[in-house]
């Protein structure tokens, strides 16, 4: 039996991607559960920070997906940790400071439209952790982006948001604005809102995802953004 410390809970079409960490010593890695069938979860009706139980296969994967581990669920729980000792033990598990070092290959700017990608074969890991220096989101009629700056100085541009914890709060924001030029105030919102917030949280970091193979590529994602927004932010609304 395996113990796990949920710290990613993503959007996978109508499922749930999720990753814990597992203690290896005195380091941390990141695994990712699988359902019986496919890769996302139905239903998942735990939190970043529920430490729970896992029966896991030990058998090995291959890149860049390394952390995926065939599961029967989550058996039981066993706890939970606030977000700042998550964010701690974060820092413990895959970390880089710039773009190369996330999933230890190159990645490219998609010419013919947004995104970041890898190419085939070349990635040795799909999750890793890292700082932001500052954020800004784009929220489209069917889509959330969002653009970092990194520590090395370098920017993660146009990344698909699937966060489960922010996109919910981004549909929360949209449904309470009315009215003319409600993107563009829900963007204008969660900018000012980010540049405060993010700036001041000692549990300031992020994770990177890959996705699985499309179109010949992986794509880069936002997995998981710290702080995790609170529903009293949404008092600030205008």
């Amino acid at each position: 039996m395996n113990k796990l410390l949920i710290t990613d809970i993503t959007c996978m079409g109508r499922g749930f991607c999720v990753i814990g960490l597992e203690q290896v010593g005195p380091a941390f890695r990141s695994i990712r559960p699988l359902p019986a069938r496919g890769n996302a979860w139905r239903r998942f009706p735990y939190n970043r920070g529920d430490i729970l139980h896992f029966l896991l296969s030990s058998l090995p994967t291959a890149a860049p997906h390394v952390e995926d581990r065939a599961s029967t669920g989550a058996l039981a729980k066993a706890g939970q940790l606030p977000e700042g000792d998550l964010v701690g033990f974060l820092r413990k598990a895959e970390t880089a400071e710039n773009i190369s070092g996330l999933l230890q290959c190159t990645v490219r700017e998609n010419v013919r439209g947004s995104g970041i990608y890898a190419e085939p074969n070349l990635a040795s890991r799909s999750i890793c952790g890292c700082g932001v220096q500052n954020i800004r989101f784009q929220v489209f009629p069917d889509a959330i982006r969002a653009t970092l700056l990194l520590p090395s100085g370098e920017t993660l541009r146009d990344l698909p948001v699937v966060d489960r914890d922010w996109t919910g709060f981004i549909r929360q924001i949209l449904r309470k604005i009315s009215g003319a030029n409600r993107l563009q105030r829900a963007n204008r919102f969660l900018n000012n809102l980010m540049m405060e917030r993010m700036l001041n949280s000692p549990n300031q970091f992020a994770r990177i995802g890959l996705t699985r193979l499309h179109n010949e590529k992986h794509w880069l994602m936002l997995d998981s953004l710290f702080p995790a927004p609170r529903v009293t932010w949404l008092d600030q609304l205008p």
